[in-house]
């Protein structure tokens, strides 16, 4: 793989500390408060901390002065670990920020209690308003059409995406075992035939680990549509919002049910939150519930390790989640300054760099998005032939973002699917049983906490 993997977790790199939001920094310099997740820009810096070039948030300082006539600005750049941790340090008022960086299901959370500033969408014309215009020009289509659909363009710009499946280790682990989530609770034995019992980790995190049990509970349905689909049946609309519908659910059955399905999974696997993308690489694990971009790590950084590992990534077939972070003005931002920072980042090559960075895929197509791309997946024609190869379409992602003629198609090494690749650009096929988590409203998930507690207070 070409891809050169930057390992970050040194977010203090750029922090400035503070709780301010936008106003003067004392030199008549703005300060812009922006609160993300950690290891989620690029920093600057190589896998060891040592300074490459400028930092995202320098080059966005150094450019915003040099187009707005001299004006400084500094970004007070905090991180946070956890949807909910962030979600009580805004609601609260223990940080004020000019921008946020919450996941699909709290950004309608954060909406629809009212604590978000409007960015001006004009969603008959499918575009952003002034001070956004890159953000309109190179967003994919297939993400716009996400927010869109969903009804967050208002309040939410696109940063990255992705799915969730298994890391996983060919060399002891098969790829039919981790194509469906009964693995979780059926693990059986690896290739080797020893016990995969706490071999395998999850996440501990609520709605991840949730909607997993969800589409073990309910696999004959999902089984059942996904037929349906592929003997042409289901249209690609009404099978996604069949799967979304059964995703989501969350009644009081439901829970139950869940609940009862979780306490089954005690001695089987382990609960993580960030580890587990280490521990693929480090063969403490043979499976990991997975991020994709943090699949990417794994797979990345087992590669370059001293005796290099090939790891794999595996989305079930019952179906899984798609997922995106969006950036959002919680209510007191300072709307301009904001836009500016938001339209820095939907420069296609500044996307590039934080993409490479992350290891998440950015939202954001165009020109340099390709090339990065091809740069890193496109097989050399003098290691590989065409049948050896495997043509991918993404006009999906990238239509109408390339120069005109260009199309998105690309030859990838046959031996190489499943693998990085596939992780971050997913074909059609599987993104149409990927479903979006939603809000549960108050009550339910004042349930679904109450679940999630007790489960793991006994697990």
């Amino acid at each position: 793989m070409k891809k050169s993997a930057l390992i970050l977790g040194v977010s203090a790199l750029i922090s400035l500390g503070g709780l301010a939001s936008c106003g003067d920094a004392g030199d008549g310099a703005i300060t812009l408060t922006v609160y993300n997740w950690e290891d989620y820009i690029y920093e600057g810096v190589d896998a060891k901390g040592n300074p490459l070039e400028d930092s995202t948030i320098l080059a966005f300082e150094k450019a915003y002065a040099e187009s707005h006539d001299g004006q400084k600005i500094k970004v007070n750049y905090k991180t946070f670990d956890t949807n909910e941790t962030m979600y009580t340090k805004i609601s609260q008022k223990l940080v004020k920020a000019d921008l946020v960086c919450p996941s699909d299901y709290m950004i309608q959370k954060m909406q629809s209690e009212g604590m978000l500033e409007s960015l001006g969408y004009d969603k008959a014309n499918k575009k952003y308003t002034e001070g956004l215009d890159n953000g309109t020009a190179n967003t994919s289509p297939y993400i716009k059409e996400l927010f869109d659909s969903n009804n967050f363009s208002d309040f939410a710009v696109p940063y990255f995406w992705g799915t969730m499946g298994y890391t996983y280790n060919p060399e002891y682990v098969s790829q039919e075992q981790v194509s469906s989530w009964d693995f979780q609770w059926n693990p059986g034995n690896d290739l080797k035939g020893n016990s995969l019992k706490k071999k395998i980790t999850i996440k501990d995190s609520v709605r991840d680990t949730y909607f997993t049990a969800v589409m073990h509970v309910y696999k004959d349905e999902t089984i059942a549509l996904k037929n349906q689909h592929e003997a042409g049946t289901l249209t690609d609309k009404a099978y996604n919002d069949a799967l979304s519908e059964i995703f989501n659910r969350h009644d009081s059955e439901t829970i139950a049910k869940v609940k009862a399905a979780l306490s089954e999974l005690t001695g089987n696997v382990t609960l993580e939150v960030d580890e587990g993308k280490s521990d693929m690489v480090l063969g403490n694990i043979y499976a990991n519930l997975a991020w994709s971009g943090d699949s990417v790590f794994s797979m990345d950084e087992a590669e370059a390790a001293e005796k290099p590992v090939t790891l794999a990534y595996e989305i079930p077939e019952e179906g899984s989640n798609v997922w995106f972070d969006g950036w959002c003005m919680p209510k007191g931002a300072n709307v301009e300054a904001a836009k500016a920072f938001l339209d820095f980042l939907a420069k296609p090559e500044v996307a590039a760099k934080n993409m490479e960075a992350v290891g998440y895929t950015s939202a954001i197509a165009g020109e340099a998005i390709w090339e990065t791309v091809k740069d890193w997946y496109e097989a050399d024609p003098e290691e590989y032939s065409e049948e050896e190869c495997d043509e991918c379409d993404l006009s999906y992602f990238f239509e109408g973002t390339l120069p005109e003629g260009e199309e998105a198609k690309i030859l990838i090494p046959t031996e190489e699917r499943g693998r990085q690749f596939d992780a971050q650009y997913p074909s059609e096929e599987v993104i149409n049983r990927c479903a979006i988590m939603k809000d549960f409203g108050a009550e339910g998930n004042a349930a679904l906490y109450k679940m999630w507690n007790e489960f793991t207070a006994s697990f």
